[in-house]
């Protein structure tokens, strides 16, 4: 019994509040030596400019934790000389880590500014500010982590007349129209869904959370203020071009991917060019189910 007091009076020889004190800095000491042995385990993906300062930390981590398996030694033994001279330690430890991060945060945080604004920059189009390929690409791919039961709907949206209107009136005012468009686009959905510019006059929506009987409403609005959008630098008269849109639903199918959603949403808008141009056409296997 003797040997199962723990020294000092703190404790007041409750065996409940050693067994605390015990589990707690134990439990701390654990998780302490967790975290160097992660890095250990990963060092591999870390960069060579933080290597130096991740070992201090790892080292920072390490000697707490010891310290903290002192504190329960020292609960049977009175190593209190012991326990300080490790503090010390830590502590030289902890300030020389925390002088070496007040140079690479700064560094760290730039760099991380310029990767997000590269992100960005990556994932839109230049020309309209809209998403591109690689934008929309990431948008399903956060989908496909949703449940799988919630429906979405994929929209192509073709121009129609598009090379005619880039031969006869010219470059920019193609570039304008794609512009004014993809402003539409923009300002007809929700926060939560996407367009996307992919290539040429072709543009993308990603409806989340429609199906596409649903999004089919909100893609005729879209439909029509397309057909009100007017170019600065055309004047009012007889040769004024005709601006439409034609679009072609599917749902979106997480398991199957983007190939497959988008090669029933490109059968759907082939069916509206070859119907007329300016319509809105679903699916046929979207219609089906």
């Amino acid at each position: 019994m003797l040997a199962l007091m723990p020294h000092g009076s703190c404790f007041l020889w409750d065996p409940w509040l050693t067994s605390l004190h015990a589990i707690s800095d134990g439990g701390v000491l654990v998780a302490y030596f967790s975290i160097p042995l992660m890095l250990l385990l990963n060092r591999q993906h870390i960069d060579a400019q933080i290597r130096p300062v991740l070992l201090l930390f790892a080292a920072f981590i390490f000697s707490c934790g010891i310290g903290h398996g002192l504190r329960v030694w020292n609960i049977w033994h009175a190593s209190y000389w012991l326990e300080g001279g490790w503090s010390l330690l830590t502590a030289t430890v902890s300030l020389y880590t925390a002088w070496r991060l007040k140079e690479l945060v700064p560094q760290l945080l730039n760099t991380h500014r310029d990767l997000v604004s590269i992100r960005r920059v990556a994932e839109h189009d230049p020309l309209t500010g809209i998403a591109n390929r690689r934008g929309l690409e990431a948008a399903l791919t956060a989908l496909s982590y949703q449940p799988s039961s919630v429906t979405h709907s994929l929209v192509l949206v073709d121009l129609d007349g598009f090379k005619a209107i880039n031969d006869t009136y010219g470059h920019g005012v193609g570039d304008q129209l794609l512009q004014a468009v993809a402003r539409v686009l923009h300002s007809q959905i929700r926060a939560i869904d996407l367009a996307a510019r992919i290539g040429g006059d072709e543009f993308v929506l990603l409806m989340v959370g429609c199906t596409p009987q649903e999004a089919r409403d909100k893609v005729e609005t879209i439909r029509q203020e397309i057909q009100k959008v007017s170019l600065a630098d055309l004047p009012p008269g007889p040769n004024y071009p005709l601006i439409s849109a034609s679009f072609g639903i599917s749902s979106f199918d997480c398991d199957r991917g983007l190939t497959f959603s988008y090669q029933q949403a490109d059968a759907a808008l082939y069916r509206a060019k070859h119907s007329g141009k300016n319509q809105v056409e679903i699916a046929t296997s979207t219609v089906a189910q």
